[in-house]
């Protein structure tokens, strides 16, 4: 059986999601290798693989080339979905990229997970955990494969705010027996979020993004002439589903981009007002209004930046940027995606 290295892959969001999609597919032949700092498995990760037969931890050294040789000796592929916030993101990649090929590793995909393949230059708070990786990429062609899987936005952040079904627990057992019923996901909050953080900027304070649902509210953005501009999508569980079924694909292509859905942001309203049966306070907001913003931010408001630079981003409906081409969607069509109106009905409906 080949081995996959996911660095970061003790991750509640990204690394639960590709982890948990390897493991449960009856398809996949896959040993797992998991780098991370913190040796012990986490609840999700002792929910799926009890006897730990298919997912091993090797802690490591992100800022040791040999530290991460020692734990890649036999990988076939390496997945990176770090998330670094010191400010050595990008150095990592390159770290993970430089002991990948020092042991001979076939394909590398580093913590790219974002926007179109234009986004990274054209939105500038995308690059604080890139800079540089693509080009060490290029540089490595000759030695190892690699690709950027790019997602779009994350669709659960229209899940935040969500009531918690059942009632949070501390008891470790009752939370790893939930965990374990739901295949690594805990049934309501957990399931409808999949691990994202409380990020979001809604005014309602409850760490959506665009619409919330559970508060029916909205913000946002139209295009310089008044249009709702489109936005692709995909859920953290289909990435992971897309991740798993790449695997097994002859040869990746440079940009391996996927697509739960892609619609307007009226359509998104439409579609969160149908489902929760509320009519949404909406703001809304212009170019020239997030230019504004952007100038009135400042420089160490990470969060109030990002926000701002892809809600104007948005605006924009440029392809390839924020709109995207279902590249892997076309390699991997036996993987059938979530569209924006499922995911609501899924979580929502009943709520």
């Amino acid at each position: 059986m080949p081995t996959l290295a996911i660095a970061g892959g003790t991750s509640a969001g990204l690394g639960r999601a590709i982890v948990t999609a390897v493991i449960s597919s009856e398809q996949s032949s896959w040993n797992i290798v998991v780098l991370s700092r913190n040796p012990s498995a986490p609840l999700w990760l002792r929910a799926i693989d009890k006897d730990g037969t298919r997912a091993q931890i090797h802690p490591v050294n992100y800022h040791s080339v040999d530290s991460l040789a020692a734990a890649l000796n036999g990988v076939h592929t390496i997945i990176s979905v770090t998330s670094a916030v010191d400010g050595s993101q990008a150095e990592i990649q390159i770290n993970l990229l430089e002991a990948a090929v020092k042991v001979g590793c076939k394909r590398f995909a580093p913590a790219q997970w974002g926007f179109g393949p234009i986004a990274s230059e054209s939105i500038s708070v995308l690059k604080w955990g890139n800079e540089g990786v693509w080009d060490a990429c290029i540089k490595q062609k000759d030695k190892i494969e690699s690709a950027k899987f790019n997602i779009g936005s994350f669709m659960n952040y229209i899940g935040h705010g969500m009531y918690p079904i059942p009632s949070p627990t501390s008891d470790e057992e009752t939370t790893l027996r939930q965990l374990t019923a739901g295949k690594g996901y805990a049934a309501g909050e957990d399931e409808a979020c999949q691990g994202l953080q409380r990020q979001g900027d809604l005014k309602d304070g409850s760490g959506a993004f665009l619409v919330g649902l559970r508060n029916g509210v909205a913000e946002l953005p139209q295009t310089e002439d008044g249009r709702w501009p489109r936005i692709s999508m995909t859920s953290l569980r289909d990435v992971g589903q897309f991740m798993a079924a790449s695997l097994d694909l002859p040869e990746w292509e440079e940009d391996m981009t996927m697509v739960g859905d892609t619609l307007t942001m009226g359509e998104l309203l439409t579609n969160a007002e149908a489902v929760t049966g509320k009519k949404f306070q909406i703001d809304v907001v212009t170019p020239l209004q997030l230019e504004m913003k952007l100038r009135e931010t400042t420089q160490d408001d990470f969060m109030g930046r990002m926000w701002a630079e892809i809600k104007l981003a948005y605006t924009r409906d440029l392809e390839d940027e924020v709109v995207l081409q279902p590249v892997v969607n076309r390699l991997c069509p036996t993987v059938i995606p979530m569209s924006a109106r499922q995911y609501m009905e899924e979580h929502w409906s009943s709520v």
